[in-house]
Order: C-alpha cells, then sequence, then structure tokens
C-alpha cells in the first residue's frame, strides 16, 4: 500500500452513499460496495446506513466509520446528502484518519521486523559462542547469515598463511537451489577476484548485478561457475570478517537476496548490509576464538607430552608407561556404562571428560621430576658401587684367611711337628671350608640384592652374614656388611629402603603441587586432583592424603587399577620379569578383596583385558 490518495477507498455498506459518494469518486477516490472491497487496508472511509457497525471496524480497522443515522456507535454521523463542503471535510478527516492508522501500523511492522532481526542476531550470537568443531561453526556462520538475509547462496573464505605467502582458504559453499559438489582448496589472494579484492582492501562490495560490473573495476565476476553448475548469480555483497585487531581474516560472500513475497531476486538494501556486517564481525570474533581455544589446546597437548618425554628421560626403565596408563583408563572408563554394574549404567563422558582424564593418566607421575635420580632410577636393593665394595671385603678377608692358613704351616714346619702332612691336609680344609663359606655369604648377598615383586622373602642367611666378624688391621671389629646395607637388603618387596619409598611416594605430593600450578581452563580443573590420587586406597591406608573411598575420584580409582596392572606386567622393568596377565590379575583382585581396590572395577578390567585378549588370538 502506498498510501497515495489515488489509492483511498470509499467503502458503501448497503444503500448508503448519496452525494457523499460523488465527491469521493470526483477526488479521485475509488468507491465500492462492500462486497466488491478486494483491498482491504485502502478502504479509508466506510459509509454505512445499516446496524453492526462493529462488523464494519473489524473488517477495515484502518477507516473511517461514518453512519447516516446517529446513535449507532459510528466514528461520525453526517447526512450523506449534506453540504458539499461538510462532506469534503468528512473525507479529508477521513483520509487522513486512515494514512495515521496506516503509518502506525507501518511502524509497529518495521518495529516487529526490527525486533525479529535483533532477536536472530541474537541467536547468532548465541550459537557462535558456544564450542563447535571449526566445520561446525563456519556452517553455522553461513547458514544462519543467509536466513537473516533470505539470500538464495553464500560462500565463506579464510585469509590463509603469513605475509608472504598468504592466500584464501575457500571453505564453505552453499546453494538453496541446485546441489554444489564443493571440494575446499587454497586460492590466491589477488584483488582480480571479488572475495580477494575484499580480503585486501577491506571494503564492502555491494553489486546488483554481478554481470554488469564497470570495466574499470580491479575486480571481475568469473562467469564459467555459473556456466558450470547452470546458474545465475545475479545481486552480492561481499564483506571482511575483521577481528579485534580490525585485521581482515576472512571473506563472507552473500549470492542473490530473494524477495519474501515474490521469491525475485533483489538487491542488497543498506539496512540488510548493516546487518549482515554485525553478523561477519561476530563470526570474525568466532572464528578468532576458536583458533584461540584450538592453539590452546594444542599447547596443553605439546605440554602433556613434553612433560612425558621429560619424566621418560629421568627414568628410562619406565618408558612408555605413562601412554600405556592413559589409554587403559580411558578405555576402562568409556566400558563402565556398558557393563552390567548398575551403579555404572548412568554415567556418561563427554569428549572433554575423557580429555581431562587423559591428561590426568599422562601426567600421574609427572612429580617425579622432584625425586633424586640415584632413587628413582634405583634397579637393586644396593646400588652396583656398593655391591662392588661387599665383594671388595669379602675378597679381602678371604686374603687374610689364606695368608693365616700359610703362616700356621710355616709355623708347623718351622717347629716340625709331626705328623707335618696330615696336620697341613686339616689345616687347608679348613681353609677350604672358610672360604667356601664366604663365597656363600656373598652369594646370599648378591640373591637378597635382587627385589621382589611381592612381600616376600627369608633374611635369615642375611643375619649369619651380618653376624660374621673379623678383626681390621687397626685392630676394630667388624662385618661384611654394615647396619645400612642391612637395612637396605632385608627389604621385602620392591629395592626401596622405607626413607626411598617415602621419598618416591612424595612424587605424588610433587605431582599435585606441579599440575595445580597450571592455568587449567574450566573443562580441565580436575586435572590436578584425578592425577594426585591415584595411589589412594579405598581404605584409607594409600598417599599422601589417606583418601577413602567417597573421597577418591572416580577416574583415580580406574587410573589406580591400570597403574597397578601395567606395572606387574610391563617389559621395561629391569629389576623384574614381565608378569603374566592371570598373576596380575590374581594380585588386583587380592587388593580388591582387602578393600583397597573397587571391586567392580577390577572385574570390569580383568573381562575387558580377557575379552581384548580373545580378539586378539581370533585375529592371529
Amino acid at each position: 500500500m502506498s498510501g497515495s490518495r489515488a489509492s483511498a477507498t470509499l467503502c458503501l455498506v448497503g444503500d448508503a452513499g448519496g452525494a457523499l459518494a460523488d465527491i469521493a469518486g470526483s477526488l479521485g477516490w475509488s468507491v465500492v460496495f462492500q462486497e466488491e472491497v478486494t483491498d482491504v487496508e485502502s478502504v479509508a472511509v466506510v459509509v454505512t446506513g445499516l446496524p453492526g457497525v462493529q462488523d464494519c471496524r473489524r473488517q477495515f480497522p484502518h477507516a473511517l466509520v461514518v453512519s447516516e443515522e446517529a446513535g449507532e456507535g459510528a466514528d461520525l454521523s453526517v447526512d450523506v446528502n449534506a453540504d458539499a463542503v461538510l462532506l469534503r471535510q468528512v473525507l479529508d478527516h477521513g483520509e487522513a484518519h486512515w494514512r495515521r492508522n496506516l503509518k502506525v501500523l507501518e511502524l509497529v511492522q518495521e518495529v516487529g521486523t526490527r525486533r525479529q532481526r535483533m532477536h536472530q542476531l541474537s541467536e547468532i550470537g548465541v550459537a557462535l559462542s558456544s564450542r563447535m568443531q571449526e566445520g561446525d561453526l563456519l556452517v553455522t556462520i553461513l547458514s544462519e547469515a543467509r536466513r537473516i538475509a533470505n539470500c538464495d547462496a553464500g560462500s565463506l573464505y579464510l585469509v590463509d598463511g603469513d605475509d608472504r605467502d598468504r592466500g584464501l582458504m575457500f571453505k564453505l559453499a552453499q546453494n538453496d537451489t541446485i546441489f554444489i559438489p564443493f571440494q575446499e582448496m587454497r586460492l590466491p589472494l589477488t584483488p582480480e577476484s571479488l572475495a580477494g579484492y575484499v580480503a585486501i582492501s577491506g571494503n564492502d562490495l555491494n553489486i546488483e548485478d554481478v554481470y554488469e560490473l564497470p570495466v574499470n573495476r580491479p575486480y571481475r565476476f568469473n562467469r564459467s561457475v555459473d556456466v558450470e553448475i547452470n546458474y545465475r548469480t545475479r545481486s552480492m555483497l561481499v564483506l571482511p570478517m575483521r577481528d579485534h585487531r580490525h585485521k581482515v581474516v576472512g571473506v563472507l560472500q552473500f549470492i542473490n537476496r530473494l524477495d519474501p513475497l515474490t521469491g525475485e531476486v533483489v538487491p542488497f538494501v543498506e539496512e540488510v548490509a548493516e546487518l549482515l556486517r554485525a553478523v561477519a564481525s561476530q563470526a570474525a570474533v568466532a572464528i578468532q576464538k576458536n583458533t584461540l581455544i584450538n592453539d590452546i589446546n594444542q599447547l596443553f597437548e605439546s605440554f602433556v607430552q613434553a612433560s612425558v618425554k621429560t619424566i621418560e628421560q629421568r627414568d628410562p626403565t619406565t618408558s612408555g608407561h605413562s601412554f600405556r596408563v592413559a589409554e587403559t583408563t580411558v578405555a576402562l572408563l568409556e566400558s563402565l556404562p556398558r557393563s552390567s554394574v548398575a551403579r555404572f549404567r548412568d554415567l556418561s563422558f563427554t569428549d572433554e571428560d575423557l580429555r581431562e582424564v587423559r591428561y590426568a593418566a599422562l601426567l600421574h607421575d609427572f612429580g617425579k621430576i622432584g625425586v633424586r635420580e640415584n632413587v628413582l632410577t634405583k634397579v637393586n636393593k644396593l646400588t652396583d658401587d656398593r655391591l662392588e665394595i661387599i665383594r671388595y671385603r669379602v675378597e679381602l678377608q678371604k686374603e687374610r684367611i689364606r695368608r693365616r692358613a700359610v703362616e700356621r704351616e710355616l709355623d708347623l714346619l718351622h717347629k716340625g711337628k709331626l705328623p707335618f702332612e696330615q696336620v697341613r691336609r686339616d689345616v687347608r680344609a679348613s681353609l677350604a671350608q672358610e672360604l667356601a663359606h664366604l663365597d656363600d655369604y656373598y652369594q646370599w648377598v648378591v640373591k637378597a640384592n635382587e627385589p621382589s615383586v611381592l612381600d616376600e622373602g627369608d633374611f635369615d642367611h642375611l643375619n649369619r652374614v651380618r653376624d660374621y666378624a673379623y678383626r681390621e688391621l687397626d685392630g676394630s671389629l667388624t662385618s661384611l656388611i654394615y647396619e645400612d646395607e642391612m637395612l637396605a637388603l632385608s627389604v621385602r618387596r620392591g629395592s626401596l629402603t622405607p626413607q626411598e619409598r617415602e621419598e618416591i611416594e612424595s612424587h605424588v605430593v610433587h605431582t599435585r603441587e606441579f599440575l595445580s600450578v597450571l592455568p587449567w581452563p574450566p573443562e580441565l580443573a580436575r586435572v590436578p586432583d584425578i592425577a594426585g590420587a591415584h595411589h589412594e586406597k579405598l581404605n584409607g591406608t594409600g598417599y599422601p592424603q589417606g583418601l577413602t573411598e567417597d573421597q577418591i575420584p572416580l577416574p583415580s580409582r580406574v587410573m589406580t587399577v591400570c597403574d597397578i596392572y601395567d606395572a606387574l606386567t610391563a617389559m621395561d622393568r629391569p629389576y623384574k620379569a614381565a608378569m603374566p596377565d592371570e598373576r596380575a590379575f590374581s594380585i588386583l583382585e587380592d587388593e580388591a578383596s582387602q578393600g583397597l581396590l573397587d571391586r567392580d572395577l577390577v572385574d570390569i578390567f580383568i573381562q575387558s583385558r580377557a575379552a581384548r585378549r580373545g580378539l586378539l588370538q581370533d585375529a592371529g
């Protein structure tokens, strides 16, 4: 509705009309009867001589209702055959009333349209603020922007490379009319293409018909694509996407805006262009945010990988341990909801949850960086140097015994005691016996020096070695093994003394303290707690905090099972042979029966390992 004078209509209800209708016709109004009305909004004045004024108001909401009879509830009561001047005033008043109503309607519609577009912008903002993979993000940007502008097609480009080798990555194309087989490609960044010009200059391009570009422009539209896909590109709006530094990071290209009523291709009006600029700005921020998040994730991934390598370089004997524990921990955690255990059925883990657990498992031993290397890499109960010293003491004592035997033989020979040969044989037999004892003592030390996996061992022989005393050259009484060596050799499990084991156990504290210093993002905030609880036991006898079952995070309990299994079965530990699965499973079950490990987790783990072994055997 244009709202011009010629478009005003006088509607006659019943037999109403008279001179008022004649004057309206002379003024260029359309005069029609009620049943002839085709455009309700064009009716400026309704003249009725019948009851039912309210029906007229509902049918013609923008019109002035005039009644020939007073008291009908109309806006005016006028004799339709009154003085021409009066009737002209009635028509002027009615037209003014009608135009005001149409203007109000237009303003209301405009406010509604603006409100809808603001709502769409808000929805886009919310959508773009959520975490998405790059592909999903780009699809959301282009599709939502096209929806706002009612575009038939569109494309999205990202600026690629540095200042020395910049290009345009053609990332996405959409078209509602035809299917376009799309393949991502890198294009040269030149001002000859529309997208390249916008990326380089940072200026918008709003083109009514791309086939009619002036020849003096630096850019051209490539019609060959239209020919190839049998399409006609007409109106186009090309906008730069700028980041917070106003640097162009990409280009949005909108093609063929459609009239919502007719479906015809129309130009991009400034109001729509302004909305799409806002979308382009939001899109640039979202892309940069996504890139920043990916960079941060990559940074954390690189840090974790470097940290694990650092641990392995300090303790090569456990090479691969952290990666194996991480793999089995994540796999066991994922299998819990699929198990038959009721308390795990409602569990669900997002990719971020699993990444958090994986990082915690990879870094669970990072605190070993704070443990002395001679303790960390200690293979046997005694160092090679200390064992060599003990061997030296034994050999030295054997030489002393041999010397005393020779001295006794000489003494017997000098005194001439008879029978000399018999006595000499007795001396040498005694010597051989003492030397054999010393050899046995040293072998007992060597055997005791080898660590055991379980809490086992009989050290009565060591007591005999320690009780063996001899005098040094200065007359002092000493033993083949000293008290600190006896303490180390008497360790029943592993190779560490209580003090050394305490130092090793402190690695968990170091792990938690170090990881707590790092600025983990919210989705990884529990990494220090999960990693720092992998040596806790359900009954509170673990370390370092003595947590009980309800206080230990589920991922930590899962990691504990996987950590123990790997320590038992790994082939890279020089102080022990790789333990077969059956024995390792037995040890896990025993610890579960003692209330140290979660029985359900142990059962699920053993079942999954047995099933995996069966699959490997079938594949072989």
